[in-house]
């Protein structure tokens, strides 16, 4: 067993065997139980760092008990009231809660799965039934009945892109007219889409189908949705390509004819050898690519028409071009300028983990979560009350007061606590009031339920400290932490370098510890190879000013061959000073961990008297560090400390 799986299990004994209820110290009055003592230790001790720097349970009791009654200090000073002290304490809170306001297990399932999704690009049909998203009892129930209906349609051999043009509740599925442009009917053909590129409850489906297959209705913010697989390939990640284009005037058979003809003729030149950029800009008929010799924006499988996804599938190496091909917009000719294709798992993870916060993923995990808090809060629900007054806010969302709310009746309850009708009124109020759309009866019960869910959230976040052990250490680290800071640039770092004379004081009181040790002015010469430093020592034998002779023999040379560091050195501070004698004039050439040296001293300087300028820094660290001695010696007798040394010696 090595070392570190050693300490490891010998932690895991000690903690096991520890009475967790008992005190191990006492700091004016504030009791540590052993478990947060030992949590510490292990977590500051560099558990698995070299062991050398490891420290005793003893010894780091007595770093624990100085940093307490520093803190303690701080307290006294009200530095915990400071209004900046706790804006920096909550901000840090609210990132440090995150984690725990989440479904851990469902959090880790939403990164697995866009993952494994991030490996496939799919393409789909689609019928959308519209339902208002919180639409329940008849409405629902129509909806379901008659996308089940077109299912059993579909199933029975119908064909899927003509019901998709004759019944779906998504205007794309007919041609239609938008803004003075015309689009043609993509017969509820989705065109190609990986991951993040649908709403979830819709690619959590799509992504579990096979090819053929018809799924069952998939109920999403928009209504019931029935999705068709057509395609499925592995991802071709983001591309780069340049195009070519020719529009067809009026899409008849002769015109289409023409343009073949005349893209064809442009693919024999490109096969002859000619410039696809060059060729490009002077017969492509998009002026947008025109002047970059068709290069295309970098893009994914959503963001172009399916056709021309289908050719960049095809084209397998970089460079490779199309034969003429037509998509919605005209006939094309692609190169394939580059692909860039999915990363490994730590690599893609911070991007997944950022979008999934960023995409109604974050939808399911509230979701989940508020579940859970349900249970463990004993969430009670009044329906008939929540159903009274949802209606009414409905009619009366404007002027909520309005609104008679009589007896205030009871809407939900959990964990002792009551919620009115009032207060979800107020809520609304507040929430909706610089809103001005339409109030349905959709957004009223999507207001409900977010009003639930951070009641349910809110309560969480006030029980972490109770619920999660870890949490609440982490927050006393941070607590203590910033106080400390605080406490230590008011009394001890800030203090002493105010104090001027305090710091001449001490420097005319300890001058014999900042001395200059031997010194030297020279130049440090570090040459490439044995014969550039031959070559150097003798242009510097010859009386070459320093940068001349540098600048010389590194002129027309594609690397550095030589660098120099000029300024005064003293003993001990260069490796390369102390394998040569140190006299005026040049050294001999040495080898120093590989590399060539010679070194140019100009003068020896014996040891001396550091000024107090000279040695300031030095000064005001030693100085800090007497005041902190000093002030940690007045705590001590300020404030009792009691240590259970019983318990201490069982961490041993």
């Amino acid at each position: 067993m090595n070392y570190r799986s050693f300490f490891l299990s010998s932690i895991l004994i000690i903690v096991s065997c520890i009475t967790f209820s008992q005190t191990i110290v006492t700091i004016a009055g504030e009791k540590v139980p052993v478990d947060d003592f030992v949590s510490l230790y292990n977590k500051n001790n560099g558990i698995g760092n070299d062991v050398t720097s490891k420290v005793t349970p003893n010894e780091y009791m007595n770093l624990f008990v100085n940093f307490k009654l520093k803190v303690k200090e701080a307290e006294a000073m009200g530095l915990d009231k400071d209004p900046a002290f706790i804006k920096e304490l909550d901000g840090y809170r609210e990132q440090l809660a995150k984690p725990y306001l989440v479904d851990e297990e469902t959090t880790n399932m939403l990164i697995k799965e866009a993952y494994d999704n991030m490996q496939y690009d799919l393409r789909a049909s689609h019928i959308l039934v519209n339902l208002p998203e919180y639409a329940i009892g008849e409405d629902t129930l129509s909806a379901w009945n008659k996308i089940m209906d077109i299912r059993k349609r579909a199933l029975a051999g119908e064909d899927f892109a003509e019901l998709a043009y004759k019944l779906s509740d998504d205007p794309s599925a007919r041609e239609r007219e938008t803004q003075g442009r015309q689009y043609p009917a993509n017969k509820g053909d989705l065109g190609f889409f990986s991951a993040f590129d649908m709403i979830y409850p819709f690619e959590h489906v799509a992504f579990k189908l096979e090819v053929g297959e018809i799924s069952m209705p998939v109920r999403t913010q928009f209504g019931y949705h029935l999705i068709y697989l057509t395609d499925k390939r592995p991802a071709i990640g983001e591309c780069s390509a340049s195009h070519i284009i020719l529009r067809v005037p009026n899409k008849t058979a002769e015109d289409t004819a023409k343009v073949l003809n005349k893209a064809n003729q442009i693919y024999a030149r490109l096969m002859a050898g000619e410039d696809f950029a060059t060729v490009a800009t002077e017969t492509t008929e998009d002026p947008s690519t025109a002047k970059t010799g068709g290069k295309l924006p970098n893009f994914t499988v959503s963001r172009i028409e399916p056709n021309f996804i289908e050719q960049i599938f095809n084209l397998k190496n970089i460079g490779d071009i199309s034969k003429p091909f037509f998509s919605a917009y005209g006939c094309h000719i692609v190169k394939l300028e580059g692909k860039q294709g999915i990363g490994s798992f730590e690599q893609e993870l911070d991007g997944i983990k950022r979008k999934i916060a960023q995409s109604d993923r974050a939808k399911v995990q509230v979701e989940v979560l508020t579940a859970k808090l349900k249970k463990d809060y004993n969430f009670k629900e009044n329906v008939a009350n929540v159903n009274e007054l949802l209606p009414e806010i409905e009619k009366n969302a404007t002027k909520l007061s309005n609104i008679e709310v009589k007896n205030n009746k009871l809407l939900f309850s959990f964990n002792k606590q009551d919620y009115y009708q009032k207060d979800f009124i107020e809520y609304f109020t507040e929430e909706y009031k610089n809103k001005n759309f339409k109030y349905s009866e959709a957004e009223v019960k999507k207001s409900y339920s977010a009003f639930v869910n951070k009641e349910l959230i809110a309560l969480e976040n006030k029980n972490l400290e109770k619920k999660y052990p870890e949490f609440r250490l982490l927050m006393q680290e941070y607590h203590d932490g910033i106080l400390l800071f605080n406490v230590n640039d008011q009394l001890v770092w800030s203090a002493a370098a105010k104090d001027t004379t305090g710091l001449m004081n001490f420097y005319e009181q300890n001058k014999s510890q900042y001395q200059w040790k031997e010194r030297a002015k020279a130049t440090i010469f570090t040459c490439a190879d044995a014969e550039v430093a031959k070559k150097a020592l003798k242009l510097a034998k010859k009386g070459m000013d320093d940068k001349e002779l540098v600048k010389s023999i590194n002129t027309n040379q594609p690397t550095f061959q030589i660098t120099m560091e000029n300024k005064t050195f003293e003993v001990g501070d260069s490796e390369v000073l102390s394998a040569v004698n140190w006299e005026v004039g040049l050294s001999k050439i040495v080898k120093v961990g590989g590399k060539n040296y010679f070194v140019l001293f100009y003068e020896i300087l014996p040891p001396a008297q550091k000024s107090f300028e000279e040695c300031r820094g030095l000064v005001t660290s030693d100085y800090q560090s007497q005041l902190e001695a000093q002030w940690l010696k007045e705590l001590k007798a300020k404030y009792p400390v009691e240590i259970n040394y019983t318990e201490l010696k069982k961490i041993y």
